[in-house]
């Protein structure tokens, strides 16, 4: 029988071997806020996957401030086009772009739209086409004023969530 000093130190000695991450590398997050103005999308993932999407054939690195600014015009470049977001059938523009180096060394964009009209809100992950099979993310939709609207994990085999956007000013069900 292990003695619980001896687990103990089996335990740290497993622990300190094996790196901790706080994600998968080829996982992205994104979450989608629909505000009274305008909608955001929150796209988080790891700086190799970044480089990945503005050069296919870039070494896995890390990024530090210095080299994230090297890269910074292209990743905004790319940021536009992460997404292809429709609503009401039509595809809404992109107002604005910001992609910034996280504490945690991730990559993280702000991609921002109008605010769509209530109704099917569609989000086609683009990016993951351009990655290729491995990649994914989860991808969260939420309104500020309480609705959920759904979330799905999202493949480049299953890139879209389809949400339904209520009117302004209903009640959160």
């Amino acid at each position: 029988m292990m003695t619980l000093s001896r687990f103990t130190v089996l335990l740290t000695a497993a622990l300190v071997a094996v790196p901790l991450h706080a994600h998968d590398l080829m996982e992205s997050f994104i979450e989608a806020i629909v505000r009274p103005d305008q909608l955001e999308l929150l796209i988080t993932m790891g700086p190799a996957t970044a480089l990945r999407l503005i050069d296919p054939t870039a070494k896995p690195q890390a990024l530090t401030l210095e080299s994230f600014e090297r890269y910074r015009e292209r990743l905004l470049k790319e940021g536009a086009g992460l997404f292809v977001v429709t609503s009401s059938k039509a595809r809404l523009a992109s107002a604005g772009v910001e992609v910034k180096l996280t504490e945690e060394k991730d990559v993280a964009f702000k991609v921002t739209y109008p605010r769509p009209p209530s109704g099917l809100l569609i989000f086609n992950a683009a990016f993951l086409e351009k990655l290729g099979t491995g990649f994914g993310g989860i991808i969260d939709a939420s309104d500020t004023v309480g609705h959920h609207l759904g979330w799905d994990q999202i493949t480049p085999e299953n890139p879209t969530l389809v949400v339904v956007l209520p009117a302004p000013g209903s009640a959160p069900k």
